[in-house]
């Protein structure tokens, strides 16, 4: 997805999300430690930094605790947690996390979003 179909805080938020949930800029954290190296974390960094604006800046993260959950992807203002990401997965969530504010559930880790109860 090319940054510029990345919404900016100056588009009219999207009537389903409110105004509350457009951020005026995320900060992409992607754990470069050890075991998120192993398991393609350099790869998903550079996805991530492929899509570099002025409303999404990427940095490469220390250890943040989730090595058996690797690459593990931190991202704020909203407090999201991605896990077991690959290069591949990073054009969706860009799009649709960042794009249009809604988490990939697919990835979302669950030791900080549990899956709803049935």
């Amino acid at each position: 997805m090319p940054v510029s179909d990345v919404p900016s805080p100056s588009d009219p938020p999207s009537p389903a999300l409110g105004p509350t949930h457009r951020p005026q800029r995320w900060l992409v954290q992607v754990c470069q430690h050890r075991t998120c190296l192993r398991h393609q974390g350099a790869a998903v960094l550079a996805a991530f930094q492929a899509h570099r604006s002025a409303h999404i800046l990427v940095t490469a993260s220390g250890c943040m605790g989730q090595c058996s959950s690797g690459p593990t992807v931190h991202i704020l203002p909203d407090d999201t947690w991605y896990c077991r990401l690959r290069p591949g997965d990073v054009d969706t969530i860009v799009s649709q996390h960042l794009g249009q504010g809604q988490p990939v559930t697919d990835h979302l880790h669950s030791r900080f979003h549990p899956p709803p109860e049935d």
